[in-house]
């Protein structure tokens, strides 16, 4: 059985300024296995990309249990967060140029976080020539990245965080950049990578395409995730099974629709029912 790799509960971040808090995570809880992939979708402000900033070790949470590959997100100090960001995540921002050293050549800017990374220096050509053939850039090794098409440098971009086979891929808004046809063969590539090398990924995303390419897709809302999509094969095609989550203090957040369509308000009616729960309004 594999383990779990990133492990969130109760997971809680205020952002202060002078005159006001903002809570932007408000005891989300969310689990990922070794080898697993998932997308984040939500609205702006759902707070997907605070997440993403605590996953990364970019800053702390405010309260809440945030762990991934057995460091406590919560408790690092400054250097043990620097090692972390070299070597357990890799993280992809969402604008290509922002990830890559333009006065270096493709091959070289996927060997320069080798250098703070460990990996030994025999090793550091052989690994960016397979990253670089296993993202669809072989033969673009000698070329800037002012040289290459968006859809390239996304490419690299991607093959750079995984350079130093940091068990955890980051990726906000991969495809942002890119048409359908060129986010389709990226996300293709990219899903037979991390298959091949037992990565685990979260990436955030509007691209309904990027769906099909990971194992759940969880949506946020109000700071929580809410609800988790998965996809099945079935006679007629893929077909999504779709799960509203009950967190450990068992809410929920039924989805929006439902609610607006019932005319559900601040207290329902709940009954049991043999296995399974009927939800009614009020005055219903």
């Amino acid at each position: 059985m594999t383990e779990t790799i990133v492990e969130c509960e109760g997971l809680v971040h205020i952002y202060k300024t002078a005159e006001l808090e903002v809570v932007a995570l408000q005891g989300l809880d969310l689990e990922l296995r070794e080898g697993e992939t998932i997308a984040i979708a939500g609205r702006s402000g759902s707070g997907k990309t605070t997440l993403m900033n605590i996953l990364a070790g970019a800053e702390p949470p405010t309260a809440g249990r945030a762990r991934v590959a057995g460091h406590d997100l919560a408790r690092m100090l400054e250097p043990q967060r620097e090692r972390y960001r070299r070597t357990v995540v890799g993280y992809v921002w969402q604008h290509s140029n922002v990830n890559l050293w333009p006065e270096l050549t493709a091959a070289e800017n996927l060997q320069l976080p080798m250098l703070s990374g460990g990996v030994p220096s025999r090793e550091h050509a052989p690994r960016a020539r397979r990253l670089l053939e296993a993202m669809g850039l072989g033969g673009q090794g000698r070329r800037r990245p002012a040289g290459l098409s968006g859809g390239e440098k996304q490419r690299l971009a991607l093959a750079v965080a995984l350079a130093n086979r940091p068990p955890l891929l980051l990726a906000d808004e991969p495809t942002a950049e890119l048409d359908s046809t060129t986010a389709r063969g990226l996300l293709a590539d990219l899903a037979t990578l991390l298959a091949e090398t037992k990565t685990s990924a979260i990436m955030v995303t509007h691209d309904r395409q990027l769906e099909r390419f990971v194992d759940r897709v969880i949506q946020i809302r109000d700071g929580r995730t809410s609800l988790e999509t998965r996809w099945r094969e079935t006679a007629a095609g893929l077909a999504a099974d779709e799960l509203v989550i009950m967190d450990r203090a068992g809410r929920l957040q039924l989805p929006r629709a439902y609610v607006e369509k019932l005319r559900l308000g601040e207290r329902v009616r709940v009954h049991v029912e043999d296995d399974h729960l009927r939800i009614y309004p009020s005055d219903g």
